[in-house]
């Protein structure tokens, strides 16, 4: 028969909560791709990152609870993040490990504190700034928003056409693969 958590029950609601934000992002590359992108920077991009930030959210939400699915008990969920495959050939961070990193990126950046470092070694490991230095004597920084966010950045290595739905393939291959590898049924 086999273990009732192997059917991944949470994909399609995940397909649709993210469907309306590609449609939002579809619209504005259309309104900027009319305008020429000369309002990109000033005005769109910030918004459109609190868009692509959310879907960034909504994926680790359904990573984490898949990882819950398999080990219920299992307290340091970033060891099966490196369950995938690497972003490129010259990197050790996996697309889960970036997708988690975006998405606490984009929850932490405002905060004062430091960011995580499972938050910011991926960013270093694939080259992605996502500090702006404003005191170099002090070591004073903010981190990047806007049209220079991580976030951004991050999106353009996993998918180049910022198609959700290739994020949405990735998370559930990895999901699907997390259960190979326990071989449950």
């Amino acid at each position: 028969m086999g273990h009732y958590l192997r059917r991944d029950s949470r994909i399609e609601t995940i397909k649709n909560i993210i469907d309306p934000f590609q449609k939002q992002l579809n619209n504005i590359e259309e309104i900027c791709k009319k305008n020429g992108f000369d309002c990109w920077d000033n005005f769109y991009a910030d918004d459109t990152e609190h868009l692509l930030g959310t879907v960034f959210i909504v994926l680790q939400n359904y990573i984490n609870s898949s990882i819950s699915d398999l080990y219920p008990e299992l307290i340091k969920l970033h060891c099966k993040y490196t369950l995938d495959k690497k972003v490129n050939k010259n990197s050790q961070t996996t697309r889960i490990e970036l997708i988690i990193a975006l998405a606490n990126y984009y929850k932490h950046r405002d905060l004062p504190t430091k960011l995580h470092k499972f938050t910011t070694n991926p960013l270093v490991d694939l080259k992605i700034e996502y500090k702006h230095i404003y005191d170099i004597e002090n070591n004073k920084y903010f981190h990047k928003m806007g049209a220079d966010s991580p976030i951004f950045n991050g999106l353009s290595i996993l998918t180049k056409n910022w198609d959700f739905n290739i994020l949405i393939s990735i998370v559930s291959e990895w999901r699907e693969n997390l259960w190979k590898i326990e071989k449950i049924n």
